[in-house]
């Protein structure tokens, strides 16, 4: 009896050990899993390393790509600015041009939009001569001609040149110099031609297409631009002198 006592015993310390084994290994493994607080502090200060290193190198890489690419020129902003309120003032001076007091008070570009119209109304008129009307080719040129010769100085005198002050309108004001050009020596090469050639009407037409090309040019970018570099005084005392010069008092 004593020796079953003692097995007995003996089982049961066994079964103790390997119970207290058994439930020692869940807390050795809470243990490996749980970070010491030091640990922890470490990999805290190594994943905000490694967020400023990326910040940098996003930085870096935005400031290469802006280096690489950049942004438009001054000179194109400032136009497409000025285009833009060009775009406004003129619909602004449209509606103020309709009011009676303003009617007889016209801008540079109200005076020479209406030149403008005046011209197309005697392309239109010569176009449509035939060979036989030598006499009223003549006179439709001496007038064209004239018209248009005080036409292209007042522009040159006064409009042209408070434009191509401001880099984003010099290139148009250089083609509206060599537009000129082209219509005078058209114009020119009409009067030297005898008005029943029958090349005179060919002749006639390339011009009414050159000067409806140059009317088109000015009263698009032109005169958008010129609507938004210059206030409505400037432009109405460009208009004043304009008036002035066509009238045969240049006041220069």
């Amino acid at each position: 009896m004593a020796k079953r006592g003692s097995r007995k015993k003996a089982v049961k310390r066994s079964t103790a050990r390997a119970g207290s084994k058994k439930s020692a290994k869940p807390t050795t493994a809470r243990r490996v899993k749980k970070a010491s607080p030091k640990k922890r502090t470490a990999a805290k200060r190594a994943a905000t390393k490694t967020t400023a290193k990326r910040k940098t190198a996003a930085r870096a890489a935005a400031s290469r790509s802006r280096r690489k690419h950049p942004t438009a020129e001054p000179s194109k902003l400032a136009s497409a600015t000025a285009a833009v309120r060009g775009a406004v003032a003129g619909a602004v001076a449209a509606v103020a041009d309709r009011l009676p007091w303003a009617s007889g008070d016209l801008d540079a570009i109200a005076f020479l939009e209406k030149d403008h119209r005046r011209f197309e109304d005697l392309l239109k008129e010569g176009q449509d001569t035939t060979e036989r009307a030598v006499k009223g080719r003549t006179e439709l040129l001496d007038t064209l001609a004239g018209l248009l010769n005080v036409h292209e100085l007042i522009e040159e005198k006064v409009l042209y040149p408070a434009l191509k002050a401001h880099p984003e309108a010099k290139d148009i004001v250089l083609e509206g110099y060599q537009e000129h050009h082209v219509a005078d020596l058209i114009v020119k090469e009409l009067h030297a031609l005898p008005k029943d050639d029958e090349k005179w009407g060919a002749k006639f037409k390339v011009l009414k297409e050159s000067i409806e090309h140059h009317i088109g040019e000015e009263e698009g970018e032109m005169f958008r631009t010129a609507r938004g570099l210059f206030s409505r005084d400037e432009l109405q005392q460009m208009g004043a002198r304009m008036a002035r010069m066509k009238a045969g008092s240049y006041g220069d």
